[in-house]
Formats: C-alpha cells, structure tokens, sequence
C-alpha cells in the first residue's frame, strides 16, 4: 500500500474524502452547502423585509420574521461554515488520532471519538448488500463500507459508496482506495470482508423450437 504523495479526492455517499499526504478527512459532500446556504438567505430577506416594510405588515407577521431571521441566520450561518470547512472524521498522522465529530445540528460541534493510532487493529471494507444479491434476491444498488476495528472490537464507520449494482465494481474500486489510503497512514493492514462483489449473471435467452 503506497503513501498519499499528493491531494485526492474521493466521492463517497453523501460525503467526500480529502487525502493529504499527512491528514485525510472525510467531509460533507457539496451539495450538503445547499440547504443551509437557503435558510441563511430566507432569514437574511426576513430581516430586511422587517427594516423596509415595518410600517405596512401587521404586528404578528413582523414578530414572525424576526423570530425566523434570529434563528436561521446563526444557525444555518454555522452550518453552511461547518459543510463547506468542517469535516466528519479528520485522520492526523502527526497527532497519531483519527477524531469523530460530532454531528450537532449540522454543525459537527465536539468530538464525538478520539481514537489513537496505537488502539486501531485494522481497516475493513464490507460489501453491505452481498447477503441479498448471494441469495437470489439482488438489489438495485451496491453500498460498500469503510470502517475502522479498534482493538477492542468496536467499529466506527468511516463512510460509504452507494452505486447501481452494474458498477459495483467501480465502487468497489473507490471503497478499497480509501481505505488503503486510511491503512497507509495510519499503518494497519486493510481486510476486504465479503470478497470482490459478483458481476449479474445474463439470462440466456431461449431458442424457439424449430418448425417441421
């Protein structure tokens, strides 16, 4: 398993991991800046609707703006800041810690788990729908997940691939290069549960019996 030389990044399900040479964090994917970024700007016009037309709206609709505006700028302030620089687990090679953040709001506010290199006994990348597809009841999608085992048996997530089961291989392809990303830097071995994912069989199409 090589090093990271330089910066990647890898789209995961709802999430993008960011690989440095010396931290790798895995982060809201963009569009999550979507939501937040609409309520500032609903509670930013709320409060300038309030200051241009004070004197032309009834009492009960000015003190439902200003409730609005004191409420959604702050907080959906704090979370469009945490979805474009905030990240949900950030792994440090210098401080040997892979931290967990918490999840507060959308504002990944706290850590949630601070797991040091020297508790970690190795990466795993698990197909998560192989049970069904092996059998017989294949589903649509293919979820691979990247997870770390502590030496005391725990596993925390470190995010997911979602596909179409047709390019479960391509997911696969994605899962395994972060995870032997993750096992490089923190130097633990990388376990692929479940084997290589099984490609669709195609259904042979019956011949027509032949006329006399």
């Amino acid at each position: 398993m090589s090093e990271p030389t330089q910066r990647r990044e890898i789209d995961l399900h709802r999430r993008v991991c960011v690989i440095k040479p010396d931290t790798i964090d895995i982060r809201p994917a963009r569009s999550a800046a979507v939501v937040p970024l609409l309520g500032f700007l609903l509670g930013v016009f709320a409060f300038v609707a309030v200051l241009l037309w004070i004197e032309q709206i009834p009492f009960l609709l000015v003190l439902l703006l200003m409730g609005s505006a004191i409420l959604l700028v702050p907080f959906a302030g704090m979370g469009f800041v945490y979805s474009v620089y905030g990240a949900n687990v950030v792994i440090d090679r210098k401080k040997q810690t892979a931290v967990w953040q918490q999840g507060l709001l959308g504002m990944g506010v706290g850590t949630q788990e601070l797991v040091p290199f020297y508790k970690m006994e190795r990466l795993e990348v698990e197909d998560m729908s192989r049970e069904g597809h092996e059998e017989g009841h294949p589903q649509d999608v293919a979820q691979f997940e990247i997870r770390l085992l502590k030496a005391s048996g725990r596993r925390l997530s470190l995010g997911q691939v979602t596909v179409p089961r047709y390019l479960a291989a391509e997911g696969l392809a994605r899962a395994r290069e972060v995870g032997e990303a993750v096992a490089a830097l923190v130097e633990k071995p990388l376990e692929m549960v479940g084997g290589e994912p099984r490609r669709p069989r195609r259904r042979r199409r019956r011949r027509a019996p032949a006329r006399v």
